[in-house]
């Protein structure tokens, strides 16, 4: 069973021939350690990721024979990149997004997660998962409901996240402007005040009707403020939210 996990990574040595070329092929003669270690670190940090998977799946019920087929598409790149991931919050990341994968309660997770997930930080892990927990306590239902449409309309407030967090307050901007980059989370939109004007008469004095006229202004969005995209709802419940918080 371990050498099915350990081979998609075994030949790290060449692949890192292939893409770095000469260079580390020259530091492998120098120091001929270099190869093992790589391979040894990806092996390590793949199957942390396969085995947190798997224990979400147990947690949830479901067995190995009840599972579903993962897909190429999205296996293949998501050995690639849970391989190289060390941090334990976004390792869980990956782990959540291959158990929701295999498990045939949930909705089979967008290939584009795979894109998202290796562009993020562990502030943004942490944010996420923050957003999540007011999310699942906002909604009448329990778990998270992505496809509702109450967590699109939920605001949250970058103020109160850099509060609850260890993070500078600049980090935390930093990080909800790279959610914002992966369309997670968006701006809120820019509301129309409308306020009435008084009545003018149009026509004569005994013909003429009086009319309203209304006066309409644009009111800015509240910079510290941003809520989910509906991206970033499927995001959650299939990275942020275990296999057994069914959707």
């Amino acid at each position: 069973m371990a050498d099915n996990h350990i081979g998609p990574i075994k030949d790290s040595y060449s692949v890192m021939k292939e893409i770095c070329g000469g260079v580390y092929a020259g530091l492998s003669l120098i120091f001929p350690q270099i190869p093992a270690y790589v391979a040894s670190r990806q092996a390590e940090c793949l199957l942390a990721a396969c085995k947190a998977s798997q224990e979400k799946l147990r947690a949830a019920s479901i067995s190995l024979e009840s599972q579903r087929a993962c897909t190429l598409k999205l296996g293949l790149p998501w050995i690639e990149w849970a391989s190289l991931e060390e941090d334990p919050s976004l390792r869980d990341l990956w782990a959540n997004l291959l158990a929701n994968e295999l498990n045939p309660n949930k909705p089979e997770p967008r290939t584009a997660f795979i894109s998202i997930i290796k562009d993020l930080s562990p502030l943004d892990a942490q944010l996420l998962n923050k957003v999540y927990k007011d999310a699942r306590r906002a909604t009448t239902k329990a778990p998270f409901m992505p496809y509702a449409p109450t967590p699109l309309v939920m605001f949250f407030d970058t103020r109160v996240l850099a509060k609850t967090s260890d993070a500078e307050d600049f980090d935390v901007r930093v990080s909800i402007q790279n959610l914002k980059r992966c369309s997670l989370i968006d701006d809120l939109p820019v509301m129309q005040k409308i306020e009435p004007r008084e009545a003018k008469q149009i026509g004569g004095a005994t013909t003429g009707s009086r009319v309203f006229f209304q006066h309409t202004a644009l009111v800015p969005p509240d910079p510290n403020k941003f809520r989910l995209t509906e991206l970033g709802c499927l995001f959650l419940d299939s990275c942020v939210a275990d296999a057994g918080q069914a959707s």
